[in-house]
C-alpha cells in the first residue's frame, strides 16, 4: 500500500466514531486470518510505519473497545480493574506467517497465526501465557451482558 493510503487510515482512526479492529465474524476462517491484526499493528506501531504512538496504539486496542460495549472494570491499568494484562516485548512484537490448522468440529481447517514476542498474559491475574507458550491455565468467565456491561440494565 502507498503512503498516502496510510495516512488516510491514520486520519480515520483518530475519528471519534471509528474504532480499530476487523472481523467476518467467522465467515472466511478458511480463507482469511484476522487473528494478527493487534500484534502485527502494535510492531507497526513501533518498528513500521509507526503511525500512531506506543500508548494510543494500547488505548486503541483495550480501552476504547471496552468503553464502546460497556465492559465494567475492563480495558485500563486501574485499581479495582480485572487484572487482564499483556505483556510483550517491543522489539519482537508482531505476528507470525498465517498457517492453517484443523482444529474446528470435523478437523475443519481454518488459517491462524501466532503472536510473536509475548512475555506474559494474565487473565484475573493468573498466567495463562508465558513466552508465547500456553500455560494451561484458564481463569476467564464467560461476559454476560448486565451483569459485566454498563449498557444494559439487569433489572
Amino acid at each position: 500500500n502507498d503512503p498516502d493510503s496510510w495516512a488516510l487510515r491514520r486520519r480515520t482512526w483518530e475519528h471519534e466514531d471509528v474504532m480499530l479492529g476487523g472481523s467476518d465474524a467467522g465467515a472466511h476462517l478458511d480463507r482469511m486470518c484476522g487473528a494478527p491484526y493487534t500484534t502485527r499493528f502494535l510492531g507497526d506501531c513501533l518498528r513500521g510505519r509507526k503511525l500512531v504512538p506506543l500508548t494510543v496504539a494500547v488505548k486503541m486496542l483495550t480501552d476504547d473497545p471496552a468503553r464502546l460495549f460497556g465492559l465494567r472494570e475492563r480495558g485500563r491499568i486501574e485499581e479495582g480493574f480485572h487484572a487482564d494484562l499483556v505483556l510483550f516485548d517491543p522489539e519482537r512484537i508482531d505476528a507470525g506467517p498465517a498457517t492453517l490448522v484443523h482444529d474446528l468440529p470435523g478437523d475443519s481447517p481454518r488459517l491462524d497465526s501466532k503472536a510473536i514476542g509475548i512475555v506474559s498474559v494474565r487473565v484475573n491475574g493468573v498466567e495463562t501465557l508465558r513466552d508465547d507458550k500456553v500455560t494451561g491455565a484458564v481463569p476467564g468467565t464467560v461476559l454476560r451482558s448486565g451483569r459485566d456491561t454498563r449498557t444494559v440494565s439487569t433489572a
